[in-house]
């Protein structure tokens, strides 16, 4: 078997083979996801391309400057992805080995990752049964003398409760990383989420509210802490150009010709934005009294952004396999990490499994009309009726 023969059996999930599942995104008639870009974006690129400044630039200063500005932070800085801006943002508050970082068991897997990426230990625990947030009584009760900071994601556009988790991580002195990846222009009691932690951050893969393509910034509040993330992003130095270096550091610099895009999609964001929030109420307006469907519930406190239209079904795999046979794009929630081969953990976590074993995520691109939003309403009826 040659190299190019043995890609084909990498598995994504344990669901589909890696081009199998890529040939499936291209079938979606109602995708799953689509990016909004268009001609603002274009320009910008071209712009940057006459320029000749293809690698960080004024474009790149710019983006940091607006997305910080709209965070109510201090510093961003424009990074590869969001998890790049994890793993510096626990290198620069001294995370590493021996320390522990109480993260939430049902997240993206890199949210985890990232701790043992940055040398320390996480400790894995349930989140809340209504907004599948990190608990804070789980929190409060996994903390060892060994912990020293809190990882709470904001999942789905869904805020922590970071009421709580503040008051935990001032009273018990840790830290608090704050991973809004998924989380562009979501409040908590009218504060922008990615505000609140040490360090917190954004990602702007295809699927998130705004896209790079890929990339993520990461973001402080603190000038001490800005200057340890220059040098970790940079090589271990605070500017490209220097060839001094104090510190073993990482390459994790992003590029003119993405942030431009960036550019473009923040001109956007508040259609996007509202986008994201027309979808989910027309879901519930659509599916309102269908019987085996239910919606998840939202903290009063919190304004949301639906990162992904999320409902609950008994079967979420057999309406998943229904909605492909029309073309339509759905995903399961996520795997559990305390599941997941490479970390296997032990313990209970009924809440993030339940989520698993019920969740399904429904097309959600901002650009999606009412009609195909109806559609996929009324083939999730049809399921149903044909269960019966």
């Amino acid at each position: 078997m040659s190299d190019g023969e043995g890609l084909e059996y990498l598995q994504v999930g344990a669901e589909l083979p890696y081009y199998a599942y890529q040939k499936r995104l291209k079938s979606e008639k109602i995708p799953y996801y689509e990016s909004w870009v268009g001609e603002e974006e274009l320009a910008l690129v071209m712009e940057v391309i006459r320029d000749n400044w293809i690698s960080e630039g004024p474009k790149t200063r710019e983006f940091e400057r607006r997305l910080a500005e709209f965070c109510g932070v201090r510093h961003c800085l424009a990074l590869c992805n969001a998890t790049a801006g994890l793993i510096i943002g626990q290198k620069a508050i001294g995370l590493g080995p021996g320390d522990e970082v109480i993260a939430p068991a049902f997240t993206f897997i890199a949210s985890v990752n990232s701790i043992v990426l940055a040398g320390a230990t996480p400790v894995l625990v349930d989140v809340d049964a209504r907004t599948l947030t990190i608990d804070p009584e789980a929190v409060e009760k996994a903390i060892t003398p060994r912990t020293k900071a809190i990882l709470p994601v904001h999942i789905y556009g869904h805020a922590a409760d970071m009421d709580r988790l503040c008051e935990i991580a001032r009273k018990r002195r840790l830290f608090i990383v704050e991973d809004s990846a998924q989380a562009l222009g979501v409040e908590f009691k009218g504060k922008r989420a990615g505000s609140f932690g040490d360090v917190s951050v954004l990602s702007f893969f295809p699927d998130k509210a705004i896209t790079l393509g890929e990339g993520g910034v990461v973001m402080t509040s603190s000038d001490e802490l800005q200057r340890k993330l220059l040098m970790w992003k940079n090589d271990g130095r605070l500017e490209r150009g220097m060839y001094l270096h104090d510190l073993v550091c990482y390459n994790f610099r992003t590029t003119d010709l993405q942030t431009a895009v960036g550019l473009g999609q923040l001109k956007r964001l508040p259609e996007i934005l509202a986008g994201k929030r027309r979808n989910l109420e027309l879901y519930r307006k659509h599916l309102s009294g269908v019987k085996g469907v239910e919606f998840p519930s939202e903290d009063p406190r919190c304004h949301i952004v639906p990162h992904r239209s999320n409902i609950y079904v008994d079967d979420p795999q057999a309406l998943s396999d229904h909605l492909a046979q029309y073309g339509v794009g759905c995903r399961r929630f996520y795997y559990p990490v305390n599941r997941q081969p490479c970390y296997n953990v032990s313990g209970s976590f009924p809440n993030t499994e339940n989520a698993y074993e019920k969740g399904l995520s429904l097309p959600s691109a901002p650009t999606l009309s009412e009609d195909k939003i109806a559609f996929v309403a009324e083939k999730i009826k049809e399921f149903n009726r044909n269960r019966r």
